[in-house]
């Protein structure tokens, strides 16, 4: 009994202390605690996983800072799975609070496979008008697109003399949080030039997107921090990249605390109910 009566005076100070420790400690190194690849991951993973060398996959960078620490990490492990698999990757946004997270992109993570800009990735940038860009692209890259971001003659990048039109990429995986975004993807890329569209949005999209994932319109699915985190596995386990997983170590923070405090509602309430038949 006296047992009980001290946990129920530990000092609300050193609870706050473990929880914010077991929160940290998967920061500084991902568990992977009970993540596992969901079935609309691998989908998209089967896909890229299944395209022969030398194909581009295009990645729409649709978002901003504020919705980055969801979908900057899914979008790191696609490209990653594209390298790896020695593919290209020709980079775009709808948005204009892309470029800087695109830049960040490129400088991480092609030199991690020794991927040259101009040969093995390239960043064309924003530009506005939504429907005018992508049936622009669908009819011509570089109409819309002369130069790309850094300035450089699309004429100029051997990359591009491969990819002209929409209809000469196999995939694309656009990172939406929100509108512009994987709609207007499907609504023009694939209603009229037949681009196959998949998506990484944020959780609170999720709902709004399991119809084109129904209908077929969207070939996988990355939803929230899970969904970056089931890819990432998906790419280590294949091999493909040791680097660190922020979605994985955010869900294991997530999960840690979760317990932790279902075992202390658990617990304060046993030892409140048992303190309380004894002073009865």
């Amino acid at each position: 009994m006296r047992f009980f009566q001290t946990l129920l005076r530990i000092d609300r100070r050193i609870i706050y202390l473990v929880v914010a420790g077991l929160v940290m400690l998967p920061l500084v190194r991902p568990l992977g605690l009970g993540v596992t690849s969901g079935p609309r991951a691998q989908v998209l993973f089967d896909v890229i996983d299944s395209l022969p060398s030398g194909k581009t996959v295009l990645i729409s960078v649709d978002f901003d800072p504020a919705s980055m620490p969801e979908l900057y990490p899914m979008m790191a492990a696609v490209m990653r799975h594209a390298f790896a698999r020695d593919l290209k990757v020709l980079i775009c946004g709808l948005w204009v609070t892309g470029p800087g997270l695109a830049d960040r992109a490129l400088s991480e993570i092609p030199p991690e496979y020794g991927k040259e800009y101009g040969k093995d990735v390239v960043y064309l940038g924003w530009k506005a008008g939504v429907d005018a860009v992508i049936l622009g692209m669908g009819e011509n890259i570089k109409s819309v697109f002369p130069v790309d971001y850094q300035g450089h003659p699309l004429e100029s990048l051997p990359m591009m003399n491969e990819v002209a039109k929409l209809r000469d990429i196999p995939i694309a995986v656009i990172f939406s949080a929100g509108d512009p975004g994987y709609r207007d993807w499907i609504r023009y890329g694939q209603t009229r030039y037949g681009l196959r569209v998949s998506a990484g949005i944020t959780a609170v999209s999720a709902a709004d997107a399991y119809p084109y994932l129904q209908t077929g319109q969207l070939t996988g699915l990355l939803a929230g921090m899970k969904g970056g985190a089931e890819y990432e596995i998906l790419v280590q386990k294949s091999g493909y990249s040791n680097a660190y997983m922020p979605a994985v170590a955010a869900m294991d923070s997530q999960s840690l605390a979760h317990v932790v405090i279902m075992l202390l509602v658990i617990v304060g309430n046993v030892a409140y109910f048992a303190t309380r038949k004894r002073g009865a």
